[in-house]
């Protein structure tokens, strides 16, 4: 009988993962089940979330998120130090050389594209960067007010930036994006999420699942920067618990220590540069 049930175990956990594998569209088996491990382990518990949720879609509502209205109205003086942190755009991480995991794949090497995605990063889990202390305590002050938001950077998209399409790995958290600095024609600066279209405004958020597939555009001649935040998802009661308890080991993980890391980096490179002159500002 023990087989029997070790069998049709095997069966479900297979089943589940397949089903987070092939949504939106398809990794390669290799991809998924070797290249890319844990994301099958990952995808057992996403497709689990997907069942016991199956009212949530690709958009959400911001406002029943409480650290949405905290952030918002902070958003000037966050505004101001990520004005702060382009004057020296040069000196900034770009998103591909945060870290290997994957990240090459929506931040291509190419040479109309290289080093148009500017990041800073804040927080990455478990507590701020050092750098992000010293170069935005506004910002640090604002985001250690939200415990639901594990990651928090500064994106910043170059004109004529694009991000093809690409899904995020977990179902635990959903994106938020706060409008900071904005084109004039936001029209032409956008996000495509589940084929619906997605424009930001300064000082406006929306929030949505990125396990959806989603594009990038800036066909602007200006920069878009915004708060870039994973805010943890609202559940029942068990899978709350369960998804606190993995996010909050989720620093444990090589590829989380390997961006702390690299993120720190930044601290070297602004060391001989004053940020507190001649920020950049738009007129709108």
């Amino acid at each position: 009988m023990w087989k029997i049930y070790f069998i049709s175990f095997i069966i479900i956990l297979i089943i589940l993962m397949e089903a987070d594998r092939c949504r939106s569209y398809s990794y390669t088996l290799n991809d998924y089940y070797y290249n890319l491990f844990p994301l099958p382990v990952i995808g057992v518990y996403n497709s689990i979330v997907r069942l016991v949720h199956p009212y949530h879609t690709h958009n959400f509502d911001v406002n029943m998120f409480k650290s949405h209205h905290i952030m918002q109205s902070a958003w000037r003086s966050m505004r101001m130090e990520a004005l702060q942190l382009y004057k020296k755009k040069d000196k900034l991480q770009s998103f591909r050389n945060l870290n290997n995991y994957g990240f090459g794949d929506i931040d291509p090497l190419d040479s109309n594209q290289t080093g148009k995605w500017k990041v800073f990063v804040l927080k990455w889990y478990d507590k701020p960067l050092q750098n992000a202390l010293k170069y935005c305590p506004e910002t640090i002050k604002t985001i250690m007010k939200c415990p639901d938001v594990h990651i928090a950077m500064f994106s910043i998209l170059e004109p004529g930036k694009y991000i093809p399409e690409h899904k995020g790995p977990f179902t635990g958290c959903l994106r938020y994006h706060l409008g900071l600095q904005i084109p004039y024609d936001r029209e032409n600066c956008y996000i495509n999420v589940n084929k619906e279209r997605f424009h930001w405004s300064e000082g406006s958020a929306f929030i949505f699942d990125d396990t959806y597939v989603h594009s990038v555009y800036n066909n602007t001649n200006e920069p878009r920067i915004i708060l870039f935040v994973d805010i943890e998802r609202p559940m029942i009661t068990p899978l709350r618990q369960i998804n606190q308890y993995g996010i909050s080991k989720a620093s444990l993980m090589k590829y989380v220590k390997e961006l702390n890391d690299k993120s720190e980096e930044t601290k070297e490179l602004f060391k001989n540069y004053d940020l507190d002159d001649n920020i950049y500002i738009s007129n709108h």
